[in-house]
């Protein structure tokens, strides 16, 4: 959220960045947030997503990659909480 310039680059700062603090791989962070948007996709509101991803909460096919996720979910947090 306070660096949106990671969005565009996930893989190479994003995923460091929090590996690092956290003291593990950045392919465990790329492999766990996935999990995570997994397991939302299948299991969380179907409300949720198609608020924030605009998907018919009846044809949901797609599930929005990590960079997907974070871009809309920081955007999102940016304007409701306007921050930067």
């Amino acid at each position: 959220v306070e660096s949106p310039a990671y969005v565009n680059a996930i893989t190479k700062q994003l995923y460091p960045a929090i590996a690092q603090s956290y003291a593990v791989s950045s392919e465990s962070v790329e492999r766990d947030i996935r999990t995570a948007i997994d397991l939302a996709w299948t299991r969380g509101s179907t409300d949720g997503f198609s608020k924030y991803f605009g998907y018919n909460s009846l044809v949901r096919k797609r599930r929005p990659t990590n960079a997907e996720f974070i871009a809309r979910i920081s955007d999102e947090i940016r304007i409701t909480y306007n921050v930067g």
